[in-house]
């Protein structure tokens, strides 16, 4: 079995399916094509992965200005698009199955060079979003057309998706299986007020840190919050801690402190502090826990914000620099995820006083956002339902 994916979070979700997969399917052969970046989400699986694995600047949000693609282009994306198509076609006699996990141009792709059964799940897409993020009519005929079995990420699209005539069936939301919650508190009081900090995983979260650290300052000279905040900082691998701290001391002289081995073991590898007070944990791995603890998050992430929405947590966001995180990304997400994402102005003032607003919402006025949560990301379970409509599909094609 052939897995293709087209992003960070596509191939977070799809590592979430094979992880499951290969407890259902014990003697299956699996293999993975990443087509947007290196595939790092595949290596703890010990499959083969396939492809140059090659970082392009856009990140594969070229979609979003056409300027990203041409800088693609000149940083050598035709070379190696051209590479993954000889992948694929040097796979068609090797697998017997596809599943495609991203939009519609892998299937394009798995149709023209592998021409082998597929199992899509339409991450990129959700008709919750009218008139910006819904199928077309040719995307639905193409999926219809093509497409053995369908697993949108909602009911609505897969309602949908069902009325064009496509086999789809809704399982839930495979995303929220890449969220591991072991309840780790760092150390924190449960009566304690915590704010989560996404920054993103791209390069542009180092021009966008600044307003970050602006907003933290804000919060921790309110009277009514001085002293009695903690922020939590998640830092994935793809950003360095070095360029972090490069970034922190020019701003009013932030510093880094690295952590002790003892309390690395915690996953909190460096405290960052400001001379006026606020200390903000740098956390590594243990974000579903990061999430969980937050009753509010700052977040410039994709999948992240997604995730902390499903876990009920309300998310304050603004226009960052770079291709992900725009004006419009923001308003599909927001709209996608029912208004639980705040969008604030691009200075840390704007995003102090959002986060403070939400810290003191009563649990009443949280729940509305608890609720949007489970109904437009669902709940936990949908990797191990996922595998098992694909054991179904390959049982079904098992020569008699």
């Amino acid at each position: 079995m052939l897995f293709l994916s087209n992003g960070y979070a596509e191939d977070l979700i799809a590592a979430a399916i094979i992880e499951k997969l290969v407890n259902e399917v014990p003697q299956i052969e699996i293999k993975a094509l990443p087509l947007v970046g290196e595939g790092k989400a595949y290596e703890p699986l010990r499959i083969l992965i396939l492809g140059p694995r090659k970082l392009t600047p856009s990140g594969g949000f070229v979609g979003l200005n056409p300027f990203y693609l041409a800088r693609d282009i000149v940083s050598g994306w035709l070379g190696r698009f051209k590479e993954e198509i000889r992948v694929l076609r040097s796979e068609r006699d090797l697998v017997d199955m596809v599943v495609c996990v991203g939009d519609v141009f892998l299937i394009l792709l798995s149709s023209l060079f592998v021409k082998k059964p597929i199992i899509f799940l339409p991450t990129a897409k959700s008709d919750h979003v009218k008139g910006l993020k819904e199928h077309y009519r040719i995307e639905k005929w193409l999926i219809k057309r093509s497409c053995q079995l369908v697993l949108p990420r909602d009911e609505l699209t897969t309602r949908s998706l069902q009325d064009f005539g496509v086999r789809a069936t809704y399982v839930g939301n495979v995303m929220m299986d890449c969220l591991k919650i072991t309840d780790e508190d760092f150390g924190i009081e449960k009566n304690r007020y915590v704010v989560g900090i996404l920054p993103g995983s791209k390069r542009d979260a180092y021009d966008n840190f600044p307003i970050i650290l602006d907003a933290v300052a804000s919060i921790e000279k309110r009277v009514s919050f001085s002293g009695r905040v903690h922020f939590l900082l998640a830092l994935p691998a793809s950003l360095s801690l070095e360029k972090l701290r490069s970034v922190a001391s020019r701003e009013h002289g932030w510093k880094i402190t690295e952590a002790v081995p003892s309390r690395q073991e915690s996953s909190l590898i460096a405290d960052l502090v400001s001379p006026q007070g606020p200390i903000i944990k740098i956390i590594r791995g243990k974000f579903g826990d990061l999430v969980s603890r937050s009753q509010v998050i700052i977040g410039l992430s994709g999948m992240g914000n997604e995730q902390a929405v499903g876990l009920g947590k309300p998310v304050v966001s603004f226009p960052g620099r770079g291709p992900q995180v725009t004006e419009k990304f923001l308003r599909i997400q927001r709209t996608l995820l029912g208004g639980a994402i705040y969008i604030v102005d691009r200075n840390g003032e704007a995003v102090a006083d959002e986060v403070c607003s939400l810290l003191l919402k009563s649990p009443r006025q949280l729940r509305e956002i608890v609720k949007m949560g489970k109904e437009r990301m669902g709940g936990f379970g949908a990797a191990e339902r996922v595998a098992k409509l694909i054991k179904k599909e390959i049982l079904a094609r098992r020569p008699p």
